[in-house]
């Protein structure tokens, strides 16, 4: 009996061995590292190293195993037992744990030939053919410590148009941190850029430095892009000016950049709902409860921001933001039922890996409901972003020994059914009408919007095509289709929708035809 113990404890522990060696690098590791990290971790990219390949990895494994089992890398800050987002850009315990076991085992590299091909980056774009473009002036950076550089850029626009998406392609990865893009219909960002007329763009920390200034974009390395629905979109005044802050890191003292903005817009002009960008938790007085901001030296201090929605909302997305000796925020909303809607929380604030973050869902904020914010503050030599040895009195200011404390909402005034949009591509079993890059897309007229019994809608074929109608729930289930109309003639083309059986919400319809175009709108019934 004893040697058939020994026996199993003996096969057990082999199988547990063989389990252990059968993680390699060419099945388990490279697509983890492909997807998660090698955006940044590549030739000429943000990481400084390359991932792309075994040897680049073997030869950061240790570093590998312990960033993500710190996770620390990839930089995802909010914490995910509080909140779920878009397109999160962080490791699953599960993946965190095959890295450990890879690094382990030796790193095997398993059989090459079965490994994945080198990811390829698309120079131009990831999402598909922008609507505007907009290149920021070529500079090298000659600061030594970091640098936030304010590029004032007209914005190009002839009439009100609606962002729907914002991505960046950095000309050189290994230079741009972060960047911020405010709008600013003032002209006072132009009269800071010709203060120093020997060289583009002027320097500021935390903002743009310009009072009215509106944060309409944002990026950082590593994360996707994301569009909104087709029938929303931040609002962008004609001629009027872009202030993009560039965050160059310390170390690139020397190296150039020149970066292009890609600008995807909402459809049309018609049914469009504006979505504002806000920091409607704040330092000032009316949000600030225990304020002034103001932290003594070698102390800890905690401040509570609150304000109450006199409205109902929908909320897109949600940004907090401090400078460096932030230590953590957490932010959420109180029902008049005293239900408790949690937003966002980050336990280890880094000022360098700020970001807007998109939740899955559009999130429904009832009129009354209080939103809450408290943001920690360690203004001690304990602190590892402590900019000052020794530890200075800390007050609300834009420099970068100043403090801040603002949480940025997207949101948008609420109609039935917008708890259900879906802006987490990856959650639709069957997509919104977010149509493939290579068509074209074109707003239909619908009228009338709200409706009740029926809807007309409108478009134009370009060309002799085939099409179909179909109509989508907010969460993206299909609940009408028309069938196939074939060999329609180019020209203007109507058809009469019959929703009376709809329930009350918002709804998507969708006409794909069989050549290059797509036609999208929304109603409210």
């Amino acid at each position: 009996m004893q040697f058939k113990h020994l026996l199993s404890i003996l096969l057990l522990a082999a199988s547990l061995g063989s389990s252990a060696q059968s993680i390699n690098w060419s099945t388990d590791i490279a697509p983890i590292l492909y997807e998660n990290c090698a955006k940044c971790h590549r030739d000429g990219g943000l990481g400084h190293f390359s991932l792309i390949g075994y040897a680049n990895a073997f030869s950061k494994r240790s570093q590998i195993q312990y960033q993500t089992t710190e996770k620390k890398m990839p930089p995802w800050k909010p914490d995910p037992s509080y909140r779920s987002y878009a397109h999160e850009n962080r490791l699953s315990d599960t993946e965190i744990q095959r890295i450990s076991d890879w690094v382990d085992a030796g790193a095997p590299s398993g059989d090459l030939a079965q490994a994945p091909p080198d990811p390829v980056f698309n120079s131009d774009s990831e999402v598909g053919t922008p609507d505007h473009i907009l290149i920021t002036p070529y500079y090298t950076v000659t600061a030594t410590d970091d640098e936030y550089r304010c590029f004032v850029i007209p914005n190009g626009l002839n009439q009100v148009s609606y962002l729907r998406g914002l991505e960046a392609i950095p000309g050189n990865h290994e230079v741009v941190h972060h960047i911020l893009i405010y709008e600013d219909t003032t002209g006072q960002a132009k009269v800071l850029d010709n203060q120093t007329p020997n060289e583009a763009g002027y320097v500021n920390f935390g903002g743009p430095g310009v009072s009215g200034a509106r944060l309409v974009g944002a990026w950082v390395p590593g994360s996707q892009t994301t569009l909104m629905p087709p029938f929303m979109g931040v609002k962008l005044t004609p001629d009027a000016d872009l202030i993009v802050q560039m965050h160059y890191p310390k170390g690139v003292t020397g190296m150039s950049d020149q970066t292009r903005l890609n600008f995807f817009f909402t459809p049309g002009n018609q049914g469009i709902r504006e979505v504002k960008l806000s920091p409607i938790l704040n330092h000032t007085p009316l949000s600030l409860e225990n304020g002034p901001l103001n932290i003594p030296a070698n102390q800890i201090k905690t401040y509570h921001a609150k304000f109450t929605l006199p409205v109902n909302a929908s909320v897109v997305s949600v940004a907090p933001h401090m400078h460096l000796i932030g230590r953590s925020i957490v932010c959420y909303g109180v029902t008049l039922q005293n239900d408790t809607i949690p937003l966002i929380r980050i336990n280890d604030w880094d000022f360098h890996w700020q970001g807007g973050y998109f939740l899955q869902k559009v999130q429904k904020l009832p009129i009354g409901t209080k939103l809450h914010a408290y943001a920690t503050y360690d203004n001690t030599e304990n602190n590892p972003h402590q900019p000052s040895f020794p530890p200075k009195t800390v007050t609300q200011g834009e420099a970068t020994t100043d403090e801040m404390m603002l949480v940025y909402f997207a949101y948008l005034t609420y109609l039935p059914g917008d708890e259900n949009i879906v802006l987490d591509s990856t959650l639709l079993s069957s997509g919104l009408p977010f149509v493939p890059d290579n068509q074209k897309v074109t707003a239909l007229t619908l009228f009338p919007n709200p409706a009740q019994d029926f809807v007309e809608i409108q478009f134009n074929l370009a060309e002799k095509a085939n099409y179909q109608v179909s109509v989508f729930a907010a969460g993206g289930q299909i609940v009408q289709s028309y069938g196939e109309k074939k060999d329609l003639q180019p020209g203007i083309c109507r058809e009469h929708l019959d929703v009376s059986q709809l329930p009350p919400g918002t709804y998507f319809v969708e006409v794909q035809t069989s050549g290059l175009e797509v036609f999208t709108g929304s109603f409210v019934k």
